[in-house]
């Protein structure tokens, strides 16, 4: 019960016993045994109030350190308020610095990925023309490859060394497609080709027993590799034979 109620009440309750008092001195006259008699009615029933009141000075008595409490939430709940501020304004400011540094970030990304690309692109037109330079040429029928028989791994690693890709000369496929591994070359699923694409065929002797690199010649990619009957590189069909894995630098 509020102190409000317990104030109406005893307010009510006096009132009630004040009223009783006149209305009886009104009834009775002015006999003074009867006046006494109606004081000592008004007088019982104030000694009666009295522990209304004692519950009204409890009751705002207990009220007082309950306001001092709340005043002390209100300033608590405020302090909160103003260091959640505080805390959002310092969220807001690191969001914003890591905001930027992810742009930063990006920014490099690409950049990085348009180098490695523009990198690569140049590379390639390098291998195509390095290999387009050997078609025709009769300087692979030395004894090492048999007269020209077996010059396909060495025509092919003549051209990626002239390229730039590789710093040595091989005589066999194994070799070449390892050192291509060596230097970040991976397998690639095709199509589609790209020029400068290196290519291992399967042939009667294995798979991976002849290489060779791939170009562009108009609107289609071809293949260049030795020729063991011409001996001699030339143009030809990549499908010419069953492929066993092309290379790319990845």
């Amino acid at each position: 019960m509020s102190a409000r109620e317990v104030f109406m009440r005893f307010f009510k309750a006096l009132t009630f016993i004040v009223l009783m008092g006149l209305v009886s001195v009104s009834m009775t006259g002015c006999d003074a045994s009867k006046i006494i008699d109606v004081i000592s009615k008004v007088a019982e029933g104030v000694q009666k109030a009295i522990p209304a009141v004692k519950e009204v000075i409890n009751t705002v008595s207990n009220a007082l350190p309950q306001n001092t409490d709340t005043a002390t939430n209100n300033n608590t709940t405020t302090t909160n308020n103003e260091q959640a501020a505080s805390n959002n304004a310092n969220v807001t400011i690191t969001s914003a610095g890591d905001d930027e540094d992810v742009g930063n970030t990006t920014t490099t990304t690409n950049a990085a990925a348009s180098t490695t690309n523009s990198t690569s692109t140049a590379q390639q037109a390098r291998i195509a023309s390095s290999i387009r330079s050997l078609l025709g040429s009769t300087s692979f029928r030395g004894a090492d490859v048999d007269g020209g028989n077996l010059a396909c791994a060495k025509v092919v690693s003549t051209a990626l060394k002239n390229a730039g890709v590789l710093s040595r000369v091989q005589l066999n496929c194994d070799a070449v497609v390892s050192d291509l591994r060596a230097v970040g070359w991976q397998r690639v699923n095709v199509p589609p080709y790209q020029e400068g694409d290196v290519v291992t065929w399967t042939t009667s002797r294995g798979p991976g027993r002849h290489i060779g690199i791939i170009v562009k010649q108009g609107n289609t990619f071809q293949a260049i590799s030795n020729s063991s009957s011409e001996r001699t590189p030339r143009v030809h069909s990549i499908n010419y034979m069953p492929i066993t894995q092309v290379l790319r630098k990845v």
